[in-house]
């Protein structure tokens, strides 16, 4: 037997402490319960370093682990025609580096999937656990994918078990997920990334021992997306509504994305608090990437929040405001055709659509960073606004734009439209 510990990815700000054990030809891996920063971390010597905050706790941690197997191992019966029992040997480790899966135990895959979905938290950009709950519309997404694979294995007649999730499953689900569901290969990698996601919090909490989820490939490409022209944004605007309250609401919530560069997600959650009306700007924290945005409010911005001097807004469910913003768009006289393309099982999809057919919620946010870029504000400062991460070394670090500077940067500019 060979015992060792290693860092499970060297390369991330934080990650965790793992567990390897060489026995009779197999290798079996465990996570130690430890995270630890990978500079605090000696290889060589197989122990954190003093400059760990932790270092003590962490180092009888170890040992306790490394006392533990050494034991187990001695404690195996040796005879010529006895083995090693190496499912028992796991569930002895497994029970000892997790005394509360001894109690609780997993449930089974399914059952563990609604565990993690009723009660996962986010994690930091360090890889700390945090008590914030993904957003609504991340659930639902959880839930769709759960949903997919028990279809998936009702339809294949295969039980879903963890030692199961393996390259297989990855090619078998992916191809079915294309293929019945007809998804682009960037809506499948959506649930590819809830999978990863499922499987790693499962095998923290001690419900599993695999890792050939990790090598599960996603593929991200987007493949075409449209933007309206300037043009195009005033159409809108100067549409004459007048006899359809509805469509008139409809176009407002569009226009505040355009002038904001918002998520839908984040208008909805919009409300008077955010807005400070002396120093000409709306104040929010993003929920899908919890970012601190600076949105001014621009002349056109202004012009459209007069209808609504209250600041409160009712805004339809996101899928039914893409539904009524392609009955916008035909109104609109945007039926010229567009060829779109998307990725399918890794091949490049064309398809010619009327450009109405095309105007969703993102649409707005796209149009915000598109028309900024032709009235010339920078991109360093529209990532300010719609709370984008910063790309290169300059932006990052050096940067550092105030409010009163990012809002005379781009209420200058919007003055154009």
């Amino acid at each position: 037997m060979r015992l060792s510990f290693y860092l499970d990815k060297p390369h991330a700000a934080r990650t965790a402490l793992m567990l390897n054990v060489a026995l009779r030809g197999k290798r079996l891996r465990f996570s130690t319960g430890i995270s630890i920063e990978p500079k605090h971390w000696n290889r060589e010597r197989q122990q954190p370093r003093t400059t760990d905050p932790h270092v003590n706790f962490n180092a009888r941690r170890l040992r306790s682990i490394e006392q533990f197997v050494v034991e187990l191992y001695h404690a195996q019966p040796t005879g010529r025609h006895q083995s090693i029992d190496v499912v028992t040997f796991r569930e002895a480790v497994e029970s000892f580096l997790n005394p509360q899966r001894r109690q609780f135990g997993s449930h089974g895959f399914e059952a563990d999937f609604e565990q993690f979905i009723q009660t996962y938290t986010l994690r930091s950009s360090s890889g700390l656990v945090t008590m914030k709950r993904p957003g609504a519309r991340s659930i639902q997404t959880y839930r769709l994918t759960l949903d997919s694979v028990q279809t998936w294995a009702k339809t294949r007649r295969r039980r879903l078990e963890y030692d199961r999730i393996d390259l297989d499953f990855y090619v078998d689900y992916t191809q079915w997920l294309s293929a019945t569901r007809n998804l682009t290969d960037a809506s499948v990698s959506n649930y590819i990334k809830v999978i990863k996601t499922f499987m790693k919090w499962a095998r923290q909490q001690g419900y599993h021992n695999t890792t050939a989820y990790e090598s599960f490939y996603r593929d991200k490409r987007n493949g075409d997306s449209i933007a309206l022209s300037i043009d195009e944004i005033r159409t809108i605007r100067d549409l004459d509504l007048t006899d359809n309250p509805r469509l008139a609401r409809v176009r407002d919530h569009f226009l505040l994305q355009v002038y904001t560069g918002m998520r839908y997600g984040d208008l909805c959650r919009l409300e008077p608090r955010h807005f400070d009306e002396g120093a000409g700007i709306i104040r929010f924290v993003t929920q899908k990437t919890d970012t601190k945005c600076i949105i001014p409010i621009t002349r056109p911005l202004a012009t459209l929040l007069e209808r609504y001097p209250s600041r409160l807004f009712e805004f339809a469910s996101d899928v039914k405001q893409n539904q009524y913003l392609k009955e916008l768009g035909k109104l609109a006289g945007f039926n010229q055709t567009v060829t779109v393309s998307s990725y399918r099982s890794g091949q490049r999809v064309e398809e010619v659509k009327a450009k109405h057919e095309l105007l969703t919620t993102h649409v707005a946010r796209r149009s915000f960073a598109s028309t900024s870029i032709r009235f010339g504000v920078p991109e360093s400062v529209i990532g300010m606004v719609t709370g984008h991460s910063a790309k290169g070394m300059l932006q990052q670090h050096y940067i550092r734009l105030d409010e009163d500077a990012i809002r005379d940067i781009v209420t200058k500019a919007w003055d154009q439209l």
